[in-house]
């Protein structure tokens, strides 16, 4: 362990020598003798020792009190005075300078050892304190907590980095003041003032953990949410000398909660409220009518029109900024006490808060309407949509957030299923029909599982001779208990649905294997016999069921020489030139192509010129009643004369009399079907017009 250093300053030099020879003997290190204070000066600068035995009475120069001052502000080496008297003014000055002891003259070695011993180590605890506590000030100034300390009475003696930023008060400005006035704790949501917890540490003499709900108001009334804990500072022994507190800013985690609750109840594409924040004000407003029942309430769905088809064309993410686009026209409609949320897909929800009158949310209705009806500039499109609206009023019977959200759905499907662009209230005549539709629809998925159809024919003729020249295919939905469903009560239904394609792909297969089994049967000299089998537009448009269909037409082999295939205006009227590449490559491989229901169309006879089409089929809206009004004969004379010009082969449909007949014939019709001469009949009863061609008993009108 190196020796203790000693500078000894002192005027006389004999005196100093003989100090040096004691320290020496005494186990020191003098490293030098200065006789003046200035010499003082630049001795200690330059050795750096550990401890200046000072005379206070220096001949020349300054005084050993101001060197020994000049010394301790620069360098902080221990000073211990030599000196042989001092009156009081002098003794003041060099208490001064915080001495670490007195050496009075004449010295015994064993008191000068002593008092350098005490000055040595009371300097290295004293470094040893600073030193601590620098470190612990580096520590608390960078830490990201804050840290305030208080004496026992509560007033603040310390403020770190961090905690003059939240408080707003710097420390010089807070030491002396009360912990109430700096550290102002407000309750998180009654905002009032709570106890600070370092007042409470300092009463129960333990360390106290705060309330999480709690904010910290800064000195001109801004607030952070913080955490804070607080701690006694016990004494040796055991009294309280004050506290510590320390208090986290929970800035930061209190945003992310935020937004972590914001995401549970917003949806993340419009941020509008979602489901779960629309049920919880729901139940608000069934809760509030439940107690006054004046103030009632609506409920409204919104769907957007063909939103799939526009999903399907453009691409999700157009459909995504169409439905972003939408939102704030919803807003714009209501009042800030409404709420507009999203379900999902295209669907919203709409609250509106105290409203009790039909007409006045009928009429909020309307507006919400025209508002999206308006064109949608987006990013490389201008969009122009239209919705259907549902409503249920809470006068309903329903008493729950889901079966009011279930009625105003129905409501709204009432309004899509009327053309859409418009809304519907809910009443119980439309519940009844949802709850009958849904049956029908769990029956029809089950009898489509099931198989629970039949085909059956209906002869078409030649009106002159009446022989049998082929059949059309017309599915019948038989139910368990026997009873047959005529397909305009169910096929609109399978259409909407999305369950047409698979039923039309078991007709076709069914039709075509019926049609192998009749062909041996026909008279040797017979034509073969042909027969039509319709195709929906989902089968055309839709690129899945289109691959099936062809699959299923490659099976059939040559049979396909004898199908017509019957289309309306709804397979080709969205892409004519697509279903034209398509109708000739069927004509290719031998089966022909009619258009069926022709003149109901808006774009028939335009388009009859431009698709290869083998034949029309006159709707029966037209033959029936044409031997008793002008008009629709006329309009049947323009469609054959039509057809003969362009060379297309014609059947008229829904003939029921003989005096029909006898037209289209002098109007040169050459096919005809119709109940004058057979209904649609089972496959047995086909062979029957292979001799005779003549309708039997059986084919009387009661069996239509």
């Amino acid at each position: 362990m190196p020796r203790c250093t000693v500078l000894v300053v002192e005027d006389e030099v004999v005196i100093a020598m003989d100090l040096q020879a004691t320290l020496i003997e005494l186990g020191y290190d003098v490293q030098a003798i200065a006789t003046s204070g200035e010499e003082a000066i630049q001795q200690a600068a330059a050795l750096q020792p550990d401890i200046v035995l000072m005379d206070i009475h220096l001949g020349q120069g300054i005084d050993g009190i101001e060197a020994a001052q000049q010394i301790v502000e620069a360098l902080e080496i221990p000073i211990v005075y030599l000196t042989a008297y001092a009156d009081e003014a002098t003794l003041t000055r060099a208490r001064e300078t915080l001495p670490f002891g007195y050496v009075l003259k004449p010295f015994e070695p064993r008191e000068l050892k002593a008092n350098l011993e005490i000055a040595f180590y009371k300097h290295q605890f004293d470094q040893l304190l600073k030193s601590n506590r620098q470190w612990l000030l580096g520590v608390l100034n960078s830490i990201s907590e804050g840290v305030a300390a208080t004496d026992a009475e509560g007033l603040i003696k310390f403020l770190n980095p961090v905690a003059e930023g939240l408080t707003g008060w710097s420390e010089a400005e807070a030491i002396g003041k009360s912990l109430e006035e700096v550290l102002r704790l407000v309750h998180e949501f009654s905002q009032e003032l709570v106890e600070n917890p370092v007042m409470q540490a300092l009463k129960q003499g333990k360390i106290i953990n705060a309330d999480t709900n709690m904010f910290l108001a800064n000195r001109i009334g801004e607030t952070t949410p913080v955490i804070p804990s607080a701690a006694p500072i016990q004494e040796a022994q055991g009294k309280t000398a004050g506290a510590v507190v320390v208090f986290r800013d929970m800035s930061e985690q209190h945003q992310l909660q935020a937004q972590l609750e914001h995401n549970a109840m917003h949806d993340s594409l419009t941020q509008l409220p979602n489901r779960a924040l629309l049920f919880d004000r729901l139940q608000r407003a069934i809760e509030r009518t439940q107690r006054s029942p004046d103030s009632g309430f609506a409920v409204m769905l919104l769907d957007i029109d063909r939103f799939k088809f526009i999903n399907d064309t453009f691409g999700h993410t157009v459909g995504d900024e169409l439905l972003v686009a939408v939102a704030p026209r919803l807003l714009e409609q209501l009042r800030s006490v409404d709420t507009v949320a999203r379900l999902g897909g295209d669907e919203f929800a709409i609250l509106l808060e105290d409203v009790t009158d039909p007409k006045v949310t009928v009429k909020t209705a309307q507006r919400i309407l025209h508002a999206i009806s308006q064109p949608l500039p987006l990013t490389n499109h201008e969009l122009q949509v239209t919705g259907s609206l549902g409503i249920v009023l809470s006068t309903s019977v329903s008493t729950n957030a889901s079966d009011l959200l279930r009625d105003a759905d129905i409501a709204m499907y009432q309004a899509k299923a009327c053309g859409g662009n418009c809304c519907e209230l809910f009443d119980q005549a439309i519940h009844q029909q949802a709850k009958h539709r849904i049956h029908r629809e769990g029956e029809l998925r089950r009898a489509i599982a099931q198989v629970a159809f039949q085909v059956y024919y209906q002869p078409i003729v030649n009106l002159a001779t009446r022989q049998l020249v082929s059949t059309e295919a017309l599915i019948r939905w038989q139910k368990p208990d026997g009873s047959m469903v005529p397909p305009d009560e169910f096929i609109p239904l399978a259409e909407e649905l999305g369950l047409i394609a698979p039923i039309d792909q078991w007709v076709l297969q069914t039709a075509s294997r019926q049609l192998q089994t009749w062909h041996p049967l026909q008279p040797a000299q017979a034509q073969p016999l042909k027969i039509s089998i319709n195709l929906s537009s989902q089968q055309i448009n839709q690129n899945a069921s289109l691959i099936e269909l062809e699959n299923a037409l490659e099976a059939l082999g040559a049979v396909r020489q004898n199908i017509r295939l019957e289309v309306t205006e709804s397979v080709f009227i969205k892409n004519i030139d697509r279903a034209t590449e398509l109708f000739r490559r069927f004509q290719a491989s031998g089966m022909q192509i009619w258009l069926d229901d022709f003149g109901t169309g808006y774009s028939s006879l335009s388009y009859l010129h431009r698709l290869p089409i083998d034949g029309v089929k006159i709707d029966h809206s037209f033959v029936a009643g044409m031997d008793g009004d002008p008009n629709k004969l006329e309009i049947v004379r323009a469609i054959l004369s039509l057809c003969h010009i362009l060379n297309k082969d014609v059947i008229a449909e829904g003939i029921e009399n003989n005096a029909q007949r006898l037209l289209l014939m002098d109007l040169g019709c050459q096919y005809g079907q119709g109940y004058l001469f057979a209904p649609p009949i089972p496959a047995d009863q086909i062979p029957l017009w292979f001799d005779t061609g003549q309708e039997t008993p059986a084919h009387s009108r009661s069996s239509r």
